[in-house]
């Protein structure tokens, strides 16, 4: 199937359009040019005080940092109902600006890590207005919940005037995306509100039979199962078209947090037309119930939230789990690009991301606390120089990333006419990378931790190693280093990703040019 392609693009007036393009991959655009996102995401109160902030981002740069992912709160924003207050959002632009640094803007506001901590005081105290989900036994938790219109409104209004305060205050653009909540949900099956148990037992949204019978095909395994198990109907209460189950109800959630966070997002647009995304707490361990908040836009139900949502650009993973490679796969579907807004800090997960799936963005959180790690440092390094070269092969099909997980000892790729055989070193040690195919024979390796084998694809051909040369990126520029052959290369029997220092274990940067000949 052919991914669809989009450009997200931020034009001189903040709008968001999509332009179609020789390459097979979206794009974020950032003053006329793609802008991959070497990012991190700050604590969660990092940017809740100016003063607190301001030292932080000396660090970002050291770390080579391109862009940083911070939050603005709902209760600072607008601590009393209709009084605004902009001096935080203000102050990020304004930071952002003296440190040349491009940001992305949480909202941390009805729903922050499926509870609703961040939502303003006047809110939390107003139960009647801004009614709470209700659990099995019908006492209220301290969640709003998702089918509160009152709740909705203020949250759209106060996510309005932000984003107008952004367009009117951001005239060198820093802000570039905006996330909307925060890995939303509940941990119990549903909300048994009594507005939620009247609308689970109402019909299901004609939008959503709809996206079903156009997208059959290509639905996320769950949902196409519950649908099809049940008839295929065209209509009829959750129950009725996804059976009396605990994924109907997770469906009917699902619906009911899009439908919301799409009236706030909608709202947001009305006012300044940047990208905005929705991010994920993950299913943990399959089978154990409740173990993440339901609701939410895990891979299962991404289905319903494109269906619910059409003003959200795009859902993100927020991946600590090991099992990070099948996760990328997930979320980078033909409809929706990867963008990592949360993952642990190894620097391996960047260059996989970035290379095997188009990532526009790759951030670790707590991003402040990698200032200590070198290893993470000296892997940042790498991608900086490499960025250029990775943003003009995502799409083309001549770039591949690859990345150890647990106990493997190696992969195989193939890259035009030759097959590559990715041996592992060490035990468990470090071992990822990236390879982009520059011309037929021509090839830049980026990794460590890891010997390359080459065969040819055709029958009858041996493939070997011209020339390794190592070296790295300067504005783009290739500055060639050493040429390796010998030891460093086993007489060129491989190529050995050994990385740039003995004592860190970072990625290299390699040159290399293959041929094949016929066996006689």
């Amino acid at each position: 199937m052919i991914r669809r392609i989009c450009f997200f693009m931020l034009l001189s007036a903040c709008l968001l359009s999509l332009k179609a393009s020789g390459k097979d991959a979206y794009r974020l655009q950032v003053d006329g040019k793609p802008f991959l996102m070497l990012s991190g995401e700050l604590h969660n109160s990092t940017s809740s005080s100016l003063e607190y902030l301001s030292p932080v981002w000396e660090k970002l740069k050291t770390m080579h940092l391109n862009s940083v992912i911070a939050s603005i709160s709902w209760e600072q924003f607008e601590p009393q109902e209709g009084v605004y207050d902009c001096s935080i959002i203000d102050g990020i632009i304004r930071q952002a600006e003296e440190n040349e640094m491009r940001v992305a803007i949480i909202w941390f506001a009805t729903w922050k890590n499926g509870d609703s901590s961040y939502a303003p005081l006047w809110v939390k105290q107003d139960t009647e207005r801004f009614f709470r989900v209700k659990n099995r036994e019908g006492r209220s938790v301290r969640i709003i919940s998702p089918l509160c219109w009152a709740a909705c409104q203020a949250d759209a209004k106060a996510f309005a005037t932000l984003m107008a305060r952004i367009k009117e205050v951001d005239k060198t653009k820093r802000v570039i995306v905006m996330q909307a909540e925060n890995e939303v949900g509940v941990f119990q099956d549903m909300d048994y509100s009594e507005e939620a148990q009247k609308q689970f037992r109402t019909a299901v949204p004609e939008t959503l039979i709809r996206f079903l019978q156009k997208h059959e095909s290509a639905l996320e395994n769950e949902i196409k199962a519950r649908w099809q198990e049940n008839g295929k109907k065209k209509q009829g209460t959750w129950t009725e078209v996804f059976g009396d189950n605990a994924d109907a109800k997770e469906f009917f959630m699902a619906w009911q947090y899009a439908a919301y966070i799409q009236e706030v997002v909608k709202q947001g647009k009305k006012c300044h037309d940047i990208p905005v995304y929705v991010n994920a707490w993950l299913v943990q361990f399959r089978d154990q119930q409740p173990d993440y908040p339901r609701g939410g836009p895990v891979s299962k139900v991404m289905d319903i939230y494109k269906a619910a949502a059409p003003d959200i650009d795009w859902y993100s993973p927020d991946i600590y789990l090991p099992n990070y490679r099948e996760i990328c796969a997930m979320y980078h579907r033909d409809d929706n690009p990867l963008f990592i807004p949360e993952s642990t800090r190894e620097g391996g997960r960047a260059f996989y991301a970035l290379a095997e799936h188009d990532a526009l963005c790759f951030a670790p959180f707590g991003i402040e606390d990698g200032y200590g790690d070198p290893e993470f440092i000296a892997t940042y390094a790498v991608l900086d120089e490499l960025l250029p070269l990775i943003a003009s092969y995502q799409g083309s099909g001549k770039m591949r990333g690859f990345y150890r997980e647990q106990n493997e000892t190696n992969t195989f790729l193939t890259m035009g006419r030759y097959k590559i055989d990715i041996v592992y070193e060490g035990d468990n040690t470090p071992s990822y990378g990236l390879l982009i195919q520059t011309g037929e024979d021509d090839f830049i390796f980026a990794g460590v931790g890891a010997r390359l084998h080459f065969s040819a694809i055709e029958a009858g051909q041996i493939a070997d190693i011209a020339t390794v040369q190592e070296g790295g990126y300067e504005n783009g520029n290739w500055m060639p280093g050493r040429w390796l052959n010998g030891d460093e290369t086993g007489a060129h029997n491989f190529v050995r990703l050994i990385g740039r220092e003995s004592k860190v274990k970072t990625p290299g940067i390699y040159h290399v040019k293959l041929y094949t000949f016929f066996s006689s």
